[in-house]
């Protein structure tokens, strides 16, 4: 048989625990440090594939500039400056930057040039910068 009123006292736990709602304060920790772990991973990652995303705008508009000068060279013979190659890009760059170095011929070299796509794409002091040149050499000089 058992302790006298032991009956009594389960009924009063089961019926405690039937009326409980709500969560307990270490149910709600648990899912806090779950949670704290999984954003401390994600949230670099996220850092990590939005720089890479927003990478692509300066090899596409310096490659642009590239074909651009191309041309004008096969109908003028040299190199010209963005605004005479009609540069312009066909949705504006939220990120870079783009200028160009026009290089004149000299000791037996011809003339050539440096196209520059430079940008902070993640707000820190450093500057994420793209090179080419008319060979169509791209390089990524210094990484944000």
């Amino acid at each position: 048989m058992g302790y006298r009123g032991e009956g009594s006292r389960s009924k009063s736990i089961k019926e405690r625990n039937k009326n409980q709602k709500g969560f307990t304060i270490l149910e709600l920790m648990v899912v806090g440090a779950i949670l704290g772990i999984l954003a401390g991973i994600a949230v670099p990652i996220y850092h990590s594939y939005l720089k890479r995303a927003r990478q692509v705008e300066a090899p596409v508009a310096l490659n642009e500039v590239k074909r651009l000068e191309s041309l004008y060279f096969a109908f003028n013979g040299g190199y010209a400056t963005l605004d005479e190659i009609g540069y312009h890009p066909s949705t504006a760059l939220r990120y870079y930057t783009v200028t160009l170095e026009l290089i004149p011929p000299s000791n037996g070299q011809p003339a050539s040039f440096t196209a520059t796509a430079a940008g902070n794409i993640d707000s820190d002091p450093d500057e994420d910068i793209w090179t080419i040149i008319p060979d169509g050499t791209l390089r990524h000089v210094q990484a944000d």
